[in-house]
This record gives C-alpha cells, structure tokens and sequence, in this order.
C-alpha cells in the first residue's frame, strides 16, 4: 500500500517538474496572454478630474427642484415680510410701489436717443401709403415740440460766428427745459460762459450760456418743464441768456429750432 502511495506521489512530482521545466511557447494561449498582454488593460482605479466634476454635478431634474424650491422660499419669504407688524408700513408701500410701477418705455427710449442716437431696429416700419417726402426741407421743419416764453425778448440775433442768440429772460424767469433730453455737458465754453448743453433727440442740441446758477449735472436725463439755471444779471435790470442749438452736429439759428410762443 505505501508502494502505490509513493509512487502517485512520484508522479505528481514528475508531473510538476515538467510543467515548471517546458518552454514558454508550450503554453495555452490564453496562458501567455494572461502572463505578458499585449494590450495594456486601463485601471480600474485610475482618477480622472473630468470625470469627477461630472459625477459631482446633479442631475438636470435636480437642478430645476433646487431652482423651484428656492423661489417658493423666496416668495414665501417676501409674503411673511409683507404681513408681520416688525416692518415699517412706510418700507412696506414703498417696496409695493415698486414692484407695481409700471416701467417708463417712452422716458428711457427719448434718453437712449439723445445720447446714442435712434433707437436700431430689425427691420423698418413701412407704411402701406407712405406720404410724400418734399424735396427741399428746412431746419423749421423738425422744430422742438416746446417753445420760448413770449416775454423774452430778442437783444442780438443770430451770429455765425458766435453761433447763439442773446435773449432777455426778464430778471425772475427761470430757464426750463422742454422736452426730455440728456445733459451731455457742464461748464465753461468760448462766447457762452458758463454753459449746459443738452442733446435732444433726432440729432438736435440746445446750448445754453452765460448762466448765473445750474441746477442740473453732467450725463442728468431731464424731463420736460425741469429747470435748467437762471441767466447771469446784466445791468441789474435783466438777464440775458445765450442760446446756441445744433441739428446733425452743425451749428443752426436756435429760433428756428425753438421758436417763440
């Protein structure tokens, strides 16, 4: 018995002894491909931070739950406000008017005009019986929609060179502005002093010189019937205010621009 027992042993050892002792190229093929791959395999366990950022990002639905909880907390948040006594009422009505106001079109359409120019469009508006266009225009033609109180009076007309008119504003007149505009400059100019110019729309600026006291500042969007200043006193009976216009960046009579009443 213990005869066999050596001698399957014998053989398992000669057996092992072969396997360890063969060639390389006697092994199976899926052996050697296991021993020496041709093709480096990726790692499982490698990092990549691409891949990370978008594991980390949540899903879209995710996304869209946070953004909806966090506007019905907001408004849930604006009605508590708007309920609790803790508030001023005064802060309350205010934030009200606010939010109800509706938005001036008109006012900020006339403030990007005067200062950029016409307001572009995607396509322009043509009517189906266009009026005809004469041939010939003038200044008059695109007047102001306001114009100068009838009581001042014309002391020097109108100077190329200079490029204003003087006019007697009477010594408690105020100088107003007509329409909505932009101020576009404060301070002192050659044959104007002291000067606000405002441009309007449709390429048109009024100058105003020799003023006394101002009562606007730089890049101000004005409204219609907002003081400007009042002219500078001459002789102590009146004040005279100088007035200077441009259409198109060219200098024009202001009284065909801004007639009298």
């Amino acid at each position: 018995m213990f005869e066999r027992v050596d001698r399957v042993k014998e053989r398992r050892r000669e057996r092992l002894e072969r396997i360890r002792t063969q060639s390389r190229d006697s092994y199976t093929p899926y052996v050697d491909d296991w021993k020496d791959p041709i093709e480096e395999t990726p790692n499982p366990f490698s990092y990549s931070p691409r891949e990370n950022e978008m594991m980390d990002q949540p899903p879209s639905h995710e996304k869209w739950g946070v953004q909806i909880l966090a506007s019905v907390l907001l408004i849930g948040a604006a009605y508590v406000l708007f309920q609790t006594t803790l508030i001023p009422a005064s802060w309350k009505s205010s934030a009200r008017e606010v939010m109800t106001r509706d938005f001036n079109f008109s006012g900020v359409a006339d403030w990007y005009e005067a200062r950029f120019g016409p307001i572009p469009t995607m396509l322009p508006s043509i009517p189906a019986n266009p009026p005809a266009v004469p041939a010939t225009s003038t200044t008059k033609d695109a007047a102001a929609v306001w114009k100068l109180p009838s009581s001042w009076k014309v002391v020097k007309s109108y100077d190329p060179e200079s490029a204003n008119v003087i006019l007697h504003t009477g010594m408690n007149d105020q100088i107003t502005i007509g329409e909505a505009g932009w101020v576009a400059f404060v301070g002192e100019k050659p044959d104007y002093g002291t000067t606000v110019i405002v441009r309007l729309t449709k390429g048109r600026e009024i100058w105003l010189g020799n003023l006394d006291s101002i009562g606007v500042t730089k890049d101000e969007v004005l409204t219609p019937g907002q003081v400007i200043g009042t002219a500078r006193v001459m002789d102590q009976t009146s004040r005279h205010l100088y007035v200077g216009a441009k259409v198109n960046e060219q200098f024009v009579n202001p009284l065909e621009v801004i007639p009298f009443e």
